[in-house]
């Protein structure tokens, strides 16, 4: 190895202890970006929100596994393939409810689980393996780049642009267009708080026939009936419905301590000889540097903000950058072997 860069800060600011994203570091063995999945309601683990406690356990059990690479005496730890790294991380985090007594109740309610997305990049023997569950990325020697950005997500931010541009026509307030869309994005327009502006039944029809329109057209393959389970229970109370299930179209995968269907999880082999530059990054970046190293892709993440921090034009998202807190956690490792 003869460079490595990174640099991970989260949304928040003033509080960098809430950051969900973890980095794994180990060189010349593996190196990892894992991004914890917002919570849902408040639940915790080992004192931690459910999504920063499955970030933080998977970090931790990518170490170990990447420490026992070629010690006979463990062989359940030896790389056996994508899909077995990826059961054994999901075994990690169901230890987890196990240890905290709370395995009966993530079982029958999915809103109290950890979830998290992984991108890992191990040097097994003279090759370069690296697996990924979720939209965490990796761009190999500089052009080769693997990210799997969820469908899913672009119902609800659509959900989002058009509540946000209702409301600004209506001449709120940038502060009050952000807690409005944010409401509808994350309820869901039909479990909006009594009384608020956002429960209006003739706002609730009109945003709701909106942002159907515009995935319709987005997304014309979608069933009608999996875009308005979307747009009208949110990400708080629709979008588990879809995690590690293969029947929706917009299913997609998350490890939350039980099974990820194969069809989630991406792996790709290298020969290490043919690898001169790894670079690993989460979501919190919408557009990749233009070349290796923080410094171009911290210019790329101000170029995104300067143009769309609102995140309603070309980098639309489920949140946008506000007075309190920037659009998501971001992550970046970079590393240079030649």
């Amino acid at each position: 190895m003869r460079q490595l860069e990174a640099f991970t800060l989260g949304k928040k600011f003033g509080h960098p202890e809430t950051n969900e994203d973890s980095l794994v570091v180990m060189p010349n063995m593996g190196y990892a970006v894992i991004d914890g999945v917002t919570d849902r309601n408040g639940t915790r683990y080992g004192g931690m929100l459910s999504g920063q406690y499955a970030s933080r356990t998977v970090q931790r059990a990518i170490e170990v596994f990447l420490l026992a690479q070629g010690q006979r005496d463990k062989p359940e730890l030896q790389f056996q393939g994508a899909q077995h790294f990826v059961d054994y991380l999901g075994a990690a985090i169901h230890a987890g409810y196990v240890e905290h007594g709370a395995l009966a109740a993530v079982e029958a309610d999915w809103k109290l689980r950890g979830g998290c997305t992984v991108m890992a990049a191990m040097l097994i023997g003279d090759r370069l393996e690296v697996v990924a569950v979720g939209d965490s990325g990796i761009r190999i020697n500089g052009h080769d780049t693997l990210q799997v950005l969820k469908p899913l997500d672009d119902v609800t931010a659509i959900l989002r642009r058009e509540a946000w541009h209702y409301f600004a026509a209506l001449g709120h307030s940038i502060q009050e267009c952000d807690k409005f869309s944010s409401a509808m994005t994350w309820q869901g327009t039909q479990n909006q708080l009594s009384g608020a502006v956002t429960a209006n039944p003739e706002i609730v029809a009109t945003i709701e026939t909106r942002a159907l329109t515009a995935c319709r057209a987005h997304l014309p393959a979608v069933p009608e009936h999996e875009l308005l389970l979307l747009i009208q229970h949110g990400i708080a109370h629709g979008q588990g419905k879809f995690q590690n299930i293969t029947e929706p179209v917009l299913g997609y995968g998350g490890i939350d301590g039980f099974a990820v269907p194969n069809r989630y999880v991406e792996s790709r082999s290298y020969a290490l000889a043919d690898i001169e530059t790894i670079e690993l990054f989460s979501d919190g970046y919408f557009k990749p540097g233009t070349g290796f190293g923080v410094a171009s892709w911290e210019a790329a993440f101000d170029e995104v903000e300067a143009e769309d921090i609102h995140k309603i034009g070309r980098y639309m998202s489920t949140k946008g950058t506000t007075a309190s807190q920037l659009t998501d956690d971001r992550s970046y490792l970079g590393v240079r072997l030649k």
